[in-house]
């Protein structure tokens, strides 16, 4: 019995039996409809809440925000918004929707109304309606949104247009809630970089001179640094003397941050000190010309990474489990359809699987497995979530997904058919649906994470 399925048993659930749909894109959907769990109606619910929590939808057309109950799918907010976002993340607890206005150089928040606090040997939780925040942080080109063990950390990009430099703000969700300054970090140019905040620290790409760099595109940094907090500030305490050339894409799991090379990856790992040792993982022979590992997931509970080889812009693409112990990076076939793209990934609860949602309307999961003393991943099970003509996708949208932090639970929004999957993954199955009168996008999950 793998991992997955040895947490499964332990999570539990009873749900009515369904179909395993075969094929995607065009085939009959069963939706088993699960019995509504009701939240309770005070302000503080305590300890005994079972809530499966909120989830965000946007609504590009109208320019606004929908928020709903998991546990009974009704809706509990429509939000008018200041600008479409150009990206939805959850906040560091999950309680807020973060809108990353880019070309606005701000990121708003959505207060999804469910949160805990601690209460002497105990947590209570509290649910409110949702609303949007007045306060929001401002920088340069926010773009890459990085959430760990609470905190998360903002990228700002900076604008070589208007000598705008680079910057990173780190914060929690009681900077949110109480309007309060985050950590800061400012670099002296522009760049297009990534931060992982971890703890007291925060592991920051460095962009150096042209004339230093490594990399090919000079916009990308080629170095990265361990920077401590002082004061609300981040200060520079150790310098990796390894370089990554055209870095992009990072990831960090409880002893590793791993950052994307052209040359490979650039694996930390974690001395427990405030110090970090550094190797460098060459590119697999088996990687395509043209392409290069830009994008990595990481989870506390997996010891190894799930790596994605792309080009800019091209729709060829390899992806890949990395094992910094063992020092490999070895290829995963998730056996797509043909022609199938994949249009959002992400680990499962309790990092038993590795979810990827394709174009297509096809929902595969690739799992673990252990030989010996070895890790590799492999293609579990595929779930078609559409039985809509994909040809007929809206212009400017796809599928899209979000899962769950408190249960082994999927939401993909379906733009053409105009409703929201309730999927759950130790079945694979379809167990509900969210129908909406808007075309779905960026489904965020909120609430009260057990992870």
């Amino acid at each position: 019995m793998n991992f997955y399925k040895k947490q499964l048993l332990a999570f539990s659930v009873t749900l009515a039996s369904a179909a395993l749909l075969t094929g995607c894109g065009d085939a009959e959907t069963n939706i088993v409809e699960n019995e509504a769990i009701v939240e309770e109606s005070e302000e503080e619910v305590g300890e005994s809440d079972t809530s499966s929590g909120r989830l965000f939808l946007l609504d590009k057309t109208a320019v606004q925000a929908h928020v709903y109950d998991l546990s009974t799918t009704d809706l509990l907010a429509t939000i008018p918004l200041d600008a479409l976002p150009s990206a939805v993340y959850a906040s560091g607890d999950y309680r807020f929707a973060s809108l990353i206005e880019r070309t606005e150089d701000k990121v708003g928040f959505v207060d999804g109304g469910l949160w805990q606090e601690p209460h002497d040997d105990h947590y209570d939780t509290y649910s409110t309606t949702p609303a949007l925040m007045n306060n929001s942080l401002t920088g340069s080109r926010p773009t890459h949104f990085v959430r760990h063990e609470g905190k998360v950390a903002v990228f700002m990009d900076g604008d070589a247009a208007t000598g705008a430099v680079a910057g990173v703000q780190v914060f929690e969700d009681h900077h949110i809630e109480d309007a309060e300054a985050p950590a800061t970090l400012e670099f002296t140019m522009n760049m297009h970089g990534v931060a992982e905040p971890r703890g007291e620290y925060l592991i920051s790409t460095i962009r150096r001179e042209d004339a230093l760099s490594t990399s090919n595109n000079f916009i990308l940094p080629d170095q990265v640094g361990v920077y401590h907090l002082h004061d609300e500030e981040f200060e520079l305490e150790q310098t990796i003397d390894l370089p990554c050339p055209d870095l992009h894409g990072a990831a960090q799991n409880e002893s590793h941050v791993a950052f994307g090379c052209s040359d490979g990856i650039l694996v930390l790992t974690d001395n427990g000190d405030g110090t970090f040792a550094a190797e460098k993982l060459a590119n697999p022979d088996d990687l395509e010309d043209g392409l290069r590992i830009g994008s990595l997931w990481g989870h506390h509970d997996s010891g190894q990474f799930i790596a994605l080889a792309s080009a800019h812009g091209g729709s060829t693409s390899q992806l890949y489990a990395v094992d910094p112990d063992e020092g490999e990076i070895e290829a995963i076939d998730w056996q797509p359809e043909d022609g199938a793209s994949a249009v959002a990934r992400g680990f499962g609860y309790a990092a038993g699987q590795f979810l990827i949602l394709d174009d297509q309307g096809c929902l595969t999961a690739v799992e673990p497995h252990d030989e010996g003393d070895h890790t590799h991943w492999e293609f579990g099970a595929r779930l078609d979530i559409s039985e809509e003509d994909v040809s007929t996708m809206p212009d400017g949208e796809s599928f899209s997904m979000t899962l769950a932090r408190n249960g082994h639970f999927a939401y993909v929004a379906d733009p053409i058919a105009q409703h929201v999957l309730v999927i759950d993954l130790g079945l694979l199955e379809i167990t509900g649906d969210i129908e909406t009168d808007f075309v779905p996008s960026s489904p965020t999950w909120l609430g009260i994470a057990s992870e």
